[in-house]
């Protein structure tokens, strides 16, 4: 929405930048004070020129229409192009009225201005101006919407420090609670096209844990979505527990209890393992074993309920187990 009315105001500062160069390109000194005065106009004016060039090229990628997106971007560069061109025609008009050292006073600024700019417009490119406008739109809807940093409110209350997050509609009522100040949530949620998804965090080395983040203690490896999650997670837990609140860990339905580690050094290893029991989903789906009964079950419904499972994909989950050995059975279901 911003760009229905920024982009008008940045057209019309344009036109009146152009007209005032135009101006001091007319005008001829009357003396050197004018002379110094007409001189640094020319500067200020390229330099505010060039700003709403790459402005045109900027919010131009934001237009919905390609042939907009074209037209603002190569306007940007026409524009920055001929207040480059009436500058040195006015700074050479105020060098033959007889003010040679104007050269130096504008010529310099204007030379270093125009190189600067015309380095920042010869790379970048359209193609890469809307993917960039894009990227900052899906991050701002993110940060926006579904981000949640937690929220830890005075007292000693109960703070929800875990919670399953494939319950989607309850997730979405404990954000809009903890949000409106009415429910005390430790929980972090950094999806992807967030600001910190994919950040790392160093372990501190009074932890005596081994890695380069804590993605290795957690996960066994760097993951791509990061583990700038858990220090914020860490940091809201800590918090609860000075306010004194109750911590309250939320299970998947009927698995309470389950799910629990040895110790936090076995996490990583266990996450690992999990993978790739998870992993020959794959091959038992495309398997002799299943095509012979997908048939079958092709016909469950298939709508998703609150936990997001389905008949279909529950049947497909118990199918799975009954493929693997009982030991990896067993680890799924702890």
């Amino acid at each position: 929405e911003h760009v229905l009315w920024y982009f008008p105001f940045i057209v019309l500062c344009t036109l009146l930048g152009i007209g005032l160069l135009a101006l001091c390109i007319v005008v001829e000194p009357q003396g050197p004070v004018s002379a110094v005065g007409l001189s640094s106009a020319v500067v200020v004016l390229l330099c505010c020129l060039g700003f709403c060039g790459s402005n045109f090229q900027i919010f131009g990628a934001r237009f919905n229409s390609g042939l907009l997106k074209w037209l603002a971007f190569h306007a940007g560069s026409a524009f920055f192009i001929l207040a480059v061109l009436g500058a040195a025609a006015a700074i050479a008009r105020y060098v033959f009225a007889g003010y040679w050292w104007t050269g130096l006073i504008a010529g310099l600024p204007c030379c270093c201005t125009s190189c600067l700019m015309g380095l920042y417009f010869s790379r970048t490119s359209l193609e890469e101006n809307i993917k960039r406008e894009e990227d900052d739109d899906m991050q701002s809807v993110a940060e926006r919407t579904i981000v949640f940093h937690g929220s830890i409110l005075e007292g000693k209350g109960p703070c929800v420090s875990s919670w399953p997050g494939k319950y989607e509609s309850a997730w979405d009522a404990l954000v809009t609670g903890s949000r409106k100040g009415n429910v005390s949530a430790a929980v972090v949620f950094l999806p992807e096209g967030s600001e910190h998804f994919g950040c790392h965090d160093p372990i501190p080395e009074e932890e005596n844990l081994e890695g380069s983040c804590w993605c290795v203690p957690l996960y066994g490896e760097q993951k791509p979505w990061g583990c700038r999650w858990w220090t914020q997670w860490i940091k809201n837990i800590e918090e609860a527990v000075r306010q004194g609140a109750e911590l309250e860990v939320y299970f998947f339905a009927g698995m309470t209890g389950k799910g629990k580690i040895e110790n936090f050094s076995m996490a990583g290893k266990e996450h690992l393992r999990r993978e790739a029991i998870q992993a020959q989903k794959k091959q038992f789906l495309k398997s002799s074993e299943f095509q012979s009964i997908d048939c079958g079950i092709e016909r469950l419904w298939k709508e998703p309920r609150s936990d997001g499972s389905s008949q279909y994909s529950r049947e497909v989950h118990r199918l799975f187990l009954a493929s693997l050995s009982e030991e990896d059975r067993k680890l799924l279901q702890a």
